[in-house]
């Protein structure tokens, strides 16, 4: 009986382990003002947010190059992805195979050839997301989609036959995997990381995030399924409810910079998808005239590449914590026409809420905990 016992102890140890995704850096990055347009542009459909006659012309979207991505398979024998991993959506779209000719977004990517997959059952309900220079559209499916051995079966996703505009021509990664809340799945669809949990591939539903500011390629950090890595973060994890229950929304305590307070109890949102920091227009405008930034015809703000050292913190308080951003942590060089340009990583869409991106979630190791509907920082170890 005592060795049955040991045995279960045992088996319940190693089934409890964490498994690591490893998280990819492009190579020799730098981010452009396509770049920043673009990533703006479907921010805005994430979030729905108007779009602004700017960001429908394709020659400002052709391209997004977000930092951070990992590699998936799905079907029998596994074709392989690279997607980027994205707590702000809710859906897993890759290309497919039967994408037209003229595709050029689709004919740079890895598609997913379901006549290739023993696994593959056939659903066909069209899918539709709305961006700023066209609609992705395409049909849904359902294989096995496996994460880094993790086998989750009967998962349904999309196969993206059209792909809006350019914006996806140059994308580092070939689709969307989302990590929010079912309730913003288009068509109802069950998220991956819900299916992974309930098939039970990982103990616990919780996730978690450690993206490396000054990485490699091969090095820019890991997605933490299952759990959180004590090894990963100092200090204690403070977490704070979600406030609502479709992106990974909660209540912010205050922004404060230069004895300027910019938030109380205001809501924030913590989206890996992408890059930069979306604040309501009081904020934006008060953070971006104190540091002294110049708006250019887009609505971002730069400044003198040698006062960046000189500038003060943003002190955002979060579940009475307090997580300083730095202004060499909260100043994005952005390259143009081999000039590099100083901006603000903070931006104006028209919300009424703030969207930390990866300027805060970099140097914040960030847990998303969906059975105890709630989020959590703590500083990288």
């Amino acid at each position: 009986m005592m060795k049955f016992f040991v045995f279960l102890t045992l088996a319940a140890l190693a089934s409890a382990e964490l498994v690591r995704v490893p998280v990819h850096r492009q190579e020799n990055f730098k981010k452009s003002f396509a770049n920043v347009k673009a990533e703006l542009s479907v921010l805005r459909t994430k979030y729905g947010l108007p779009t602004p006659r700017d960001y429908v012309e394709e020659d400002l979207s052709n391209t997004l190059n977000m930092e951070y991505y990992g590699k998936i398979t799905i079907g029998t024998p596994p074709q392989e992805f690279e997607v980027l991993f994205d707590s702000g959506s809710a859906n897993l779209w890759v290309p497919a195979a039967g994408c037209a000719s003229t595709d050029t977004a689709c004919q740079n990517h890895n598609q997913y050839d379901s006549s290739a997959s023993s696994t593959y059952v056939a659903n066909g309900e069209s899918f539709s997301i709305q961006y700023g220079s066209g609609s992705l559209t395409g049909y849904l499916s359902t294989d096995t989609v496996t994460v880094n051995g993790l086998a989750i079966q009967s998962q349904t996703f999309a196969e993206a036959t059209s792909e809006p505009g350019t914006s996806f021509v140059g994308s580092s990664f070939d689709g969307i995997l989302g990590m929010a809340y079912q309730s913003i799945a288009v068509d109802n669809v069950v998220p991956p990381f819900y299916n992974m949990y309930s098939q039970g591939l990982v103990d616990s539903d919780v996730f978690s995030f450690y993206l490396t500011r000054d990485g490699t390629a091969t090095q820019g950090g890991e997605l933490i399924l299952g759990g959180v890595d004590s090894n990963l973060y100092s200090g204690d994890i403070t977490y704070v409810d979600v406030s609502e229950q479709g992106y990974w929304q909660f209540t912010m305590d205050s922004a404060d910079m230069s004895g300027n307070n910019v938030c109380s109890d205001c809501q924030a949102i913590a989206d890996t998808g992408t890059s930069l920091i979306v604040a309501p227009q009081t904020a934006y405008e008060t953070i971006n005239e104190i540091i002294g930034g110049s708006e250019n015809d887009e609505g971002q703000f730069f400044v003198d590449c040698s006062t960046v050292s000189s500038l003060p913190n943003l002190d955002l308080t979060i579940g009475g914590t307090v997580f300083t951003l730095t202004p060499d942590m909260y100043i994005v060089n952005v390259t143009d026409d081999d000039t590099t340009y100083c901006m603000s990583a903070f931006t104006y869409m028209g919300t009424d809420f703030w969207i930390l991106g990866d300027v805060f979630i970099g140097p914040y190791y960030t847990v998303f905990d969906l059975g105890n509907n709630r989020v959590g920082f703590a500083p990288i170890a």
